[in-house]
């Protein structure tokens, strides 16, 4: 696998990521003390990822008001990254949509909602498995590239939103997991949250039939607190009353 900045020069091989995976499978033995119910901060992250844009046009902008970070990936992050106008290549992406996600990204400013794009990705001009892949910058993404996952440095900022969050809610793969290698993002992801969970007492959500599979597929689906197959806001966080949007 190759990796390349924006300048187009070589940069060190992609170790990061399949660190995260393993240090998330790794057992440093038994847990001495037990983890406290629900982790101390009050800090409330949302990771959506998955296709579709349309059918969480209302739910991104719901979380919006009422999560203090909101981080994309998937097809959904496309859309956004080209509303922000990042060229997205040969990617699947919701061009008809450009324009309502463009409001969404004015309305996360407004309500003081931090939003978390991708910054480099995993690129190959096909969805196979052995197709040549490589991690570049965002802006670097070439006219036959298609997104197929989050790349390390994108997963290290979601891994340090995780980190000092009390509560997670994620809905949709980062990326096509159901063939390696562009299933990393998302098993680092699934991995430390669930060890966050087992150690930390964070609460962590997974909700949709897609992202119960991923993480079945990554080996922590019984390492959540909740899981739900609706693909929707948690009953507990949707009644949660959301911060004014100024006019």
């Amino acid at each position: 696998m190759v990796t390349i900045d924006v300048q187009g020069n070589p940069a060190p091989r992609l170790t990061g990521r399949m660190q995260l995976i393993q240090g998330g499978r790794t057992d440093e033995g038994p847990i001495t003390t037990r983890p406290t119910p629900f982790a101390t901060s009050s800090r409330v992250c949302a990771i959506v990822g998955g296709t579709g844009l349309s059918a969480k046009l209302d739910l991104l902008a719901r979380l919006m008001t009422r999560v203090d970070v909101l981080a994309l990936g998937g097809g959904i992050a496309n859309s956004f990254l080209a509303a922000a106008g990042t060229d997205m290549g040969a990617s699947l992406c919701d061009h008809e949509l450009i324009g309502g996600a463009r409001k969404l990204l004015d309305k996360a400013k407004t309500c003081r909602c931090e939003m978390l794009l991708p910054v480099d990705v995993v690129v190959a001009t096909e969805a196979r498995e052995g197709a040549e892949d490589r991690v570049v910058s965002c802006a670097a993404i070439g006219p036959e590239d298609m997104v197929l996952d989050i790349g390390p440095a994108t997963a290290a900022r979601l891994i340090g939103c995780v980190e000092t969050a009390g509560t997670v809610v994620w809905t949709g793969p980062l990326g096509v997991y159901e063939i390696a290698p562009f299933d990393g993002g998302t098993n680092a992801l699934a991995w430390f949250i669930a060890r966050r969970t087992r150690d930390a007492g964070l609460r962590s959500v997974a909700a949709g039939d897609d992202t119960i599979a991923a993480l079945a597929a990554a080996g922590v689906d019984g390492r959540f607190s909740e899981l739900t197959t609706r693909d929707a806001l948690p009953a507990w966080l949707d009644i949660a009353s959301p911060r004014a949007v100024p006019a």
